[in-house]
């Protein structure tokens, strides 16, 4: 996998918790748009992205989530890894409420990134 494949495991982390609580804010959306602006510029593939995270049903959430995090995992640096948690941190807080939905994608993202592994 390439550089972009990082990249676009990250995004689909955030985007799936931007959808486990079933509402997608505008803020989620402004979150979203700076992550692609950040590391794609203007050559992301949206429509694909978008097609593909519509289609995919809320049962495969959780093993979708798990197979982005270790592609994610294993192309990046530890710099990296805090980046994206920063992102998903501001993504699951930009409604201003933290569903046990959301919370239990984020505790997975960051016990199976806590620091001993990351560096």
């Amino acid at each position: 996998m390439n550089t972009e494949n990082k990249a676009i495991s990250g995004f689909h982390l955030l985007m799936i918790l931007s959808r486990v609580d079933g509402n997608f804010a505008n803020e989620e959306s402004e979150i979203a748009a700076r992550y692609i602006s950040k590391y794609f510029g203007n050559n992301f593939p949206i429509e694909k992205e978008a097609t593909f995270l519509k289609g995919l049903d809320k049962e495969n959430y959780f093993s979708h989530f798990k197979k982005c995090m270790d592609t994610f995992y294993s192309k990046s640096s530890a710099h990296d890894r805090s980046e994206l948690v920063k992102f998903a941190v501001d993504m699951v807080k930009a409604d201003h409420k933290i569903t046990s939905e959301e919370n239990i994608y984020l505790d997975e993202l960051l016990t199976g990134w806590e620091p001993e592994h990351t560096g």
